[in-house]
């Protein structure tokens, strides 16, 4: 009997909760269930949390870099780690000694799987020229990782030869004389990039927009100089520079935002499009890549010129001197390469 009473108010109670949970809203003629699944704007949980977690991008940390003479003199210290972010075959044709040779696809596993990354007082990015590495660091650092930088000038400032097909080839004057010196006003605050990661904590949220920046290849972020002059309107062209400096020139229609200051959500993040390619230029192209990697994993369309304003103004940038970041042999080191490989795929 016992048996049969607790059946019949086990089926009791769940027929309780399905008329519960299929009840009709007498406004709105809509049935509901019992279990709806509450809408995350995934967007605001992840912007928060960032901002909660030191707020790298508007912080004194930006851009971790560390100088390539710092790499040379501790390649043989147990307590750095250089990860070398280049091609493979680029990399067994001559690397750092003691530089291991990571994807940035892969570089989530590796940190979660195989590296001990807290074991390291300090990590450092390599690339050809910087950008990547400072792409890479940026995604790196807003999962928590605040011992990675990214080295200065990539390679290019290690080796001549290898400076050659990079910087040295690609930094120019040619569109010195088509600067503008007219302010452009930035688009009013609008809606915030839309995330469908399906999680709903701002850790989680972050994890699966990062995979999803770092599988991307860093040459498609990249803009070069002719086509941002060439095509203005094409995009929405971030000044990264203080607004004095900004005065003095910039890119046609390019919108002066403060360094470590304005993009925030309480500050001026809602005056970029959703809708319009973001690029974002600075002295060099490396504080950029830590900006379209933010922007990136936040979901907008961002992305970087490519060596910055040396791209398009270096002869300029020299005459001001060495605050405007202008690069020249200078930069170049002149270390030997190794070419034993440890690749790590």
């Amino acid at each position: 009997m016992r048996k049969l009473s607790f059946q019949f108010i086990s089926l009791f109670l769940i027929a309780s909760l399905l008329l519960v949970g299929c009840r009709e809203n007498k406004k709105t003629g809509i049935k509901a269930t019992a279990v709806e699944k509450v809408a995350v704007d995934e967007f605001k949980v992840l912007a928060t949390y960032l901002e909660s977690n030191g707020d790298f991008i508007n912080s004194a940390s930006v851009p971790a870099m560390i100088k390539t003479k710092e790499v040379f003199e501790n390649r043989g210290n147990p307590k750095y780690k250089i990860i070398d972010l280049r091609k493979n075959e680029d990399y067994a044709a001559g690397h750092i000694e003691n530089a291991v040779n990571v994807l940035s696809k892969d570089m989530f596993n590796y940190f979660e799987n195989t590296l001990s990354p807290r074991d390291y007082e300090k990590i450092a990015f390599v690339c050809y020229s910087g950008q990547h590495a400072s792409y890479t660091t940026g995604i790196m650092r807003l999962l928590g990782y605040d011992n990675v930088y990214a080295m200065k000038y990539g390679m290019s400032s290690w080796d001549k030869d290898l400076a050659k097909t990079k910087w040295s080839k690609n930094i120019s004057n040619d569109y010195a004389d088509k600067l503008e010196m007219t302010a452009n006003k930035k688009a009013n605050k609008g809606a915030y990039p839309v995330l469908n990661t399906g999680k709903t904590k701002g850790i989680n949220i972050l994890e699966e927009r990062a995979k999803i920046a770092l599988a991307i290849p860093y040459k498609s972020l990249l803009v070069k100089a002719p086509k941002l002059f060439e095509n203005p309107t094409n995009y929405y062209t971030v000044n990264y520079w203080p607004e004095e400096k900004y005065n003095m020139g910039h890119v046609p229609g390019a919108i002066q935002y403060t360094p470590k200051k304005s993009l925030g959500t309480a500050t001026e993040l809602a005056t970029l499009p959703t809708n319009k390619e973001i690029v974002t230029y600075c002295y060099t192209g490396q504080h950029a890549g830590f900006v379209t990697a933010y922007l990136q994993v936040l979901g907008y369309d961002a992305k970087a010129l490519a060596y910055g304003a040396n791209s398009f103004m270096n002869g300029v940038l020299k005459e001001k001197g060495k605050k405007w970041y202008p690069f020249s042999a200078k930069k170049i080191e002149g270390y030997d390469l190794v070419k034993e490989t440890e690749l790590v795929n």
